[in-house]
């Protein structure tokens, strides 16, 4: 049986996040959104909270008919976290599933900064997104299933830039989400 993982920022969830969820849960036993409380590439942390990442999250697959299970063990752990210990702490909660890694292809780039990037690679199997088709030199030995046809190019930072300048990305996020946005007053928005 296959668990497939996902974890990101989600600052805010996009119709991208929800493109790729629609995608894997076709080829999953199991998935698992994983909200980080901060990447180690990235100098900030995520505008928004904990709490309003995981409600956001919650409004995206909403709709959505499958049990998709929203992990916080990341956002609440008081320690620095690397994709390595996810995923043994994935395979502590899930030890009868074969673990899928599902990224984005821009996330491809930095891998070999990875902490323990050649372990991650013997302990999942890679289900990669690539947004701008663009092509990327990977760490040899990599296994990489890529998504085909995968036409969508939002990022979370594009939507924050444009609630920020006053503009609502209707087209960027779900309504749901969108609402949530406008009634929380998150990422500058102003009424």
């Amino acid at each position: 049986m296959k668990l497939y993982f996902f974890g990101g920022s989600f600052d805010p969830p996009h119709r991208g996040h929800l493109s790729i969820i629609q995608s894997c849960i076709m080829e999953s036993q199991q998935f698992v959104l994983i909200p980080v409380k901060q990447s180690p590439f990235k100098e900030q942390p995520p505008e928004a909270s904990a709490y309003h990442r995981i409600r956001m999250l919650k409004l995206l697959i909403s709709k959505i008919d499958y049990p998709i299970t929203i992990d916080d063990w990341e956002i609440n752990n008081p320690a620095p976290n690397y994709t390595y210990d996810t995923i043994r702490h994935l395979q502590t909660d899930y030890p009868q599933y074969d673990l899928c890694m599902v990224i984005g292809g821009d996330q491809l780039t930095s891998f070999h900064n990875w902490k323990n990037y050649g372990e991650i690679m013997d302990l999942v199997q890679i289900v990669a997104f690539n947004r701008k088709k663009s092509e990327f030199k990977y760490p040899e030995g990599m296994q990489i299933s890529w998504v085909k046809d995968f036409q969508v190019d939002i990022s979370s930072r594009l939507v924050r830039n444009k609630i920020t300048a006053g503009h609502l990305p209707r087209n960027d996020i779900t309504l749901e989400v969108l609402e949530y946005i406008q009634s929380n007053h998150l990422y500058g928005y102003l009424e």
